[in-house]
């Protein structure tokens, strides 16, 4: 397995953000995350890329077990976050060779795989701006380059098609499934659930901080028994929205 986690708990004072949530994803898998906003998927995304510590549980990434090997950890993940933090000052290029130096790849290297993904994702023209000027999107873009840059085993994406247009977005599928191709893992959590459903083979559906569901479309229509049913559905479903959303529509009088 290339994410194993298992038991995994986080508050925020008395907030509950994860509940003994435990999952896991297989090396070359693209496994989607879903859950609407305060479920916790980027609480355990968090988790997962180090940048906070749960209370309880245990996650371990290719075999590396956070708490005793972050940095081998560390060394097999990419993370691009919903909200990257990226340096307004530099540019898209010197963004990627401060990222790649951080790898400590060499800078050969470095610049060999900046072109590949400033000519993939058409930000050639914009390599030498400063980050600051960049559009949403653009910003998007060199994010995901950097996240990728390293080669990592494990790629955790956090809303990755924020701000991208529909060319994009198609781009984007096209590097998931090239990912998966090379045997990368992928841990995709998204609010656009046709991407995800046509990228991903398996899902898991965060709701108030525990795992409501977990399996392969069908096996989420089975244990839903809608034969029928979309992924969109059975989100709904799975988190009770689809019953709480009908209650607010007939309070407000709008229900049939």
């Amino acid at each position: 397995m290339s994410i194993v986690v298992e038991g995994v708990r986080k508050t925020y004072g008395d907030v509950v953000a994860l509940d003994s949530v435990s999952l896991s994803v297989e090396a070359g898998e693209v496994f989607g995350l879903l859950g609407a906003n305060g479920s916790g998927k980027t609480t355990l995304n968090r988790c997962l890329a180090q940048l906070i510590k749960p209370d309880a549980g245990t996650i371990q990434i290719t075999h590396h077990d956070l708490a005793s090997d972050p940095h081998g950890a560390r060394s097999e993940l990419g993370y691009l976050a919903e909200h990257p933090m990226l340096v307004p000052t530099l540019s898209g290029r010197e963004f990627l060779r401060f990222i790649g130096g951080l790898r400590g790849l060499a800078p050969a290297v470095i610049e060999e795989r900046s072109d590949k993904w400033l000519d993939l994702f058409e930000l050639r023209d914009a390599a030498d701006q400063r980050v600051r000027g960049y559009s949403q999107g653009m910003a998007r873009k060199i994010a995901l380059a950097a996240a990728l840059i390293g080669e990592p085993q494990v790629v955790l994406l956090d809303e990755p098609t924020n701000g991208l247009d529909p060319p994009s977005v198609w781009l984007f599928r096209q590097v998931i499934s090239q990912l998966q191709a090379d045997g990368k893992t992928v841990l995709l959590s998204s609010h656009v659930l046709p991407v995800v459903e046509k990228a991903c083979a398996r899902v898991g559906v965060l709701s108030h901080g525990k795992l409501a569901a977990i399996g392969t479309v069908e096996e989420l229509r089975a244990r839903a028994d809608k034969p029928g049913a979309d992924l969109e559905e059975l989100f709904m479903h799975f988190t009770g929205l689809d019953r709480a959303i009908l209650e607010r529509l007939a309070d407000a009088g709008l229900g049939s």
